[in-house]
């Protein structure tokens, strides 16, 4: 069994994250964004929350260290514009927040939506946006007002979306949060 490090950047769908992840099968810890990077040697993988705050107006970083690790990295909303805004990339107040039941179409294959049809139901709550995804990173796919819905990482084992696979209003959130558990347990075993 993986266990996973949980970040919390205080979202109210961090108590739906902790029940995906134990859906999904897997033991976890819930640590503040400032958690020690010693601490977090120990895990397997980690999931980065969503939040209210603004990446770019002082909003909870993770120790950049954690990307040293190579685990991989599952970045929730805030979460994924955190991972591409640490790493270089750019985050903006959107033209076309999205709250509610959006349809999410994936562009290009990813372990991530592994078995999972092309067009999914996805939840979405969110009043920023990645505008330019950081470097060696590909985009999986977008809704009709958000065109970075989803990416990844390969190489260096990072997954992000823009929706809340943990929340209501999903079609396959417990299958997302399966298939990056998979990623975790492939990349433990090699």
């Amino acid at each position: 069994m993986v266990k996973i490090g949980i970040i919390d950047f205080v979202s109210t769908f961090s108590k739906y994250v902790e029940e995906a992840v134990t859906k999904a099968g897997a033991q976890y810890d819930v640590f503040e964004h400032d958690a020690d990077i010693e601490t977090l040697k120990n895990y397997d993988g980690f999931i980065f929350t969503g939040s209210p705050d603004t990446v770019y107006e002082g909003g909870k970083q993770a120790d950049p260290r954690i990307f040293d690790l190579n685990k991989p990295i599952l970045g929730i909303c805030y979460g994924h514009q955190l991972i591409h805004y640490m790493l270089g990339g750019e985050v903006r107040r959107s033209n076309t927040p999205e709250q509610g039941n959006f349809y999410f179409t994936e562009s290009r294959p990813s372990a991530l939506f592994k078995d999972l049809p092309k067009i999914q139901q996805v939840h979405m709550s969110h009043f920023d946006e990645v505008t330019k995804m950081a470097e060696g990173f590909e985009n999986l796919g977008s809704t009709r007002r958000c065109r970075i819905g989803a990416t990844q990482n390969v190489k260096r084992k990072l997954y992000t979306v823009q929706f809340h696979p943990e929340a209501q209003g999903n079609d396959y959130g417990i299958e997302i949060y399966k298939n990056f558990m998979e990623i975790v347990e492939n990349e433990k075993n090699h």
